[in-house]
């Protein structure tokens, strides 16, 4: 048995900190600016910055860490809740700081207007935080288990339960997720084992190793270990290619979101698109434009526009994929959407619809209320969740438009029967932000989560090329013009997170569960 008394006095490393720095960094008002500069320093370990140098990927463990120290000596329920919230408020004050573009910019709300939904966005997420920080103090509060049991296993399981929970109530908002730093690190050699929440896992095992009463040395060996297993790890395919590479051209029109959706912009944007593409067909397999390119329900172009598009493929044995707006005969219902041209004819219809973006919740209260409301095509409906993979070159195709390659578990389903990915996507409506760069960080994990290679069509960037490692091949300017060209390979195999998904994670959430319970206080 381990010595009872010897490990009371082990020092977790965070506590080799002078004294004076760790008790105001606990109490006193002073601790809860620290709080909120948790919090806000977590963006900064996400792209575009862990793209400039992965040591703002591995800084993602100190703020974390630092927090959880904070959770682990509040006085009370209300204190750690308070303590949560402010850290969420942080985190997504700097993390989503761009969904104030979308709202002001082009949602043509007053900036105050845009300000206080902003701010209600931001609290509602740092919801999770707080909720998450309460019930830390009331596991500590309301049960026997030991500080290492406590901060090596039920802070780290905890934490990525409010994440998963993040991911689907409420239709979900897997945003920031604190695995995605860890693809720029050999830690992401895990990732098509355990998927982005078992990255979530390691980022706070690795955060709670630095607060657990564990000898120093101990602690520094176990992350070199980790280390040295997901380097290994890396070294691994978990898929082979599959016949012959395809040549793809990216069609970037970076049409204006002011005016892309005017009746008299139309004609000059089918012109752009055609213009941009007329170089291309001759050398490309695949011709790829985004998400709703051409802003008008394709049935109103289908027997001119469209139809002289698919004479074109055909001629020069090409096919176009295009994202566009559909009206359904046999539904009545309007879907944002995807087809494809020139060869075995195809359509998707998304299935996770932005909310207030491509739909209003409470439609009859809020549309009219401010411009935001109003947007073009904001009164789509949701496609059914059994589509099959679509038939690209003779491949199959797994297709997701705009955030739906956020959601890995609406994705790997269909993954096994299919060769390569097609995410089309519009970020124009967040400007010069970090959203876009975010998003194809997300983007990134998915090709590395499933094993299969990304084709990525932004409406004004980034779009780019990914490899089934999750690398960039070849990527695109921003806010530009641009045909992005290149190769994908396709693939088969199933990487282990695609066969066995979340369910790992939920076990872990279960056993958490049983546990509490068998550990509570006897009164």
């Amino acid at each position: 048995m381990p010595n009872i008394l010897a490990l009371a006095h082990t020092k977790s490393l965070l506590e080799y900190l002078p004294d004076t720095i760790l008790s105001r960094m606990c109490s006193g008002r002073f601790s809860w600016l620290l709080t909120l500069f948790f919090g806000a320093l977590l963006p900064f370990s996400f792209a575009p910055f862990n793209t400039l140098s992965s040591a703002f990927s591995y800084l993602i463990i100190i703020p974390v860490s630092l927090f959880l120290y904070q959770l682990l000596h509040t006085q009370s329920s209300k204190q750690a809740f308070y303590r949560g919230l402010i850290f969420g408020v942080g985190l997504f004050s700097i993390g989503v700081s761009w969904l104030y573009v979308a709202i002001h910019d082009f949602g043509a709300a007053h900036w105050s207007l845009a300000g206080v939904f902003t701010l209600l966005f931001i609290l509602f997420l740092a919801l999770y935080y707080a909720v998450f920080a309460w019930a830390v103090f009331k596991i500590r509060q309301k049960t026997v288990l030991t500080h290492n049991r406590l901060v090596l296993f039920f802070l780290p399981v905890l934490w990525v339960f409010f994440e998963w929970l993040r991911s689907w109530l409420l239709t979900g908002f897997p945003w920031l997720l604190v695995g995605y730093p860890l693809l720029e690190t050999p830690l992401s050699g895990f990732a098509p084992i355990i998927g982005i929440y078992g990255l979530s896992l390691l980022v706070l095992f690795s955060a709670s190793i630095l607060i657990a009463k564990i000898k120093p040395l101990v602690s520094l060996l176990s992350l070199v270990v980790l280390l040295l297993c997901g380097a290994l790890l890396n070294t691994l395919q978990w898929s082979t290619p599959q016949g012959e590479t395809l040549s793809v051209s990216l069609i970037q029109g970076n049409v204006n979101q002011e005016v892309k959706w005017s009746s008299w912009q139309l004609e000059k944007t089918k012109q752009l698109y055609v213009s941009l593409s007329q170089d291309h067909w001759q050398d490309s397999d695949l011709i790829v434009w985004p998400e709703n390119a051409i802003p008008v329900f394709y049935h109103t172009l289908a027997n001119g526009f469209y139809h002289n598009l698919t004479l074109q493929a055909k001629k020069t044995h090409t096919e176009l994929i295009t994202g566009l707006p559909i009206f359904d005969d046999k539904t009545q219902a309007y879907y944002n959407a995807m087809i494809t041209l020139g060869g075995k004819e195809g359509h998707y219809y998304k299935t996770h619809l932005v909310p207030f973006g491509e739909y209003v919740p409470l439609a009859a209260l809020l549309r009219g209320l401010i411009q935001f409301f109003n947007l073009p095509m904001s009164g789509f409906s949701v496609g059914e969740a059994t589509q099959k993979p679509v038939t690209i070159r003779g491949y199959q195709a797994v297709v997701t438009l705009c955030y739906e390659d956020v959601f890995p578990q609406d994705i790997i389903a269909n993954i096994p029967q299919s060769n390569f990915m097609v995410n089309l996507s519009n970020n124009g409506w967040y400007g010069d932000s970090l959203a876009p760069h975010q998003h194809l960080e997300m983007a990134r994990m998915r090709a590395l989560e499933t094993g299969r290679e990304l084709i990525r069509s932004t409406t004004s960037g980034i779009s780019a090329l990914i490899n089934y490692k999750g690398d960039v091949l070849v990527k695109g300017p921003q806010f530009k013009q641009a045909v992005v060209k290149g190769t994908i390979q396709p693939r088969t195999g199933t990487t282990p997170y695609v066969v066995v998904g979340n369910y790992p994670i939920i076990i872990l959430f279960i056993i958490m569960g049983l546990l509490i319970i068998k550990n509570k206080q006897v009164n």
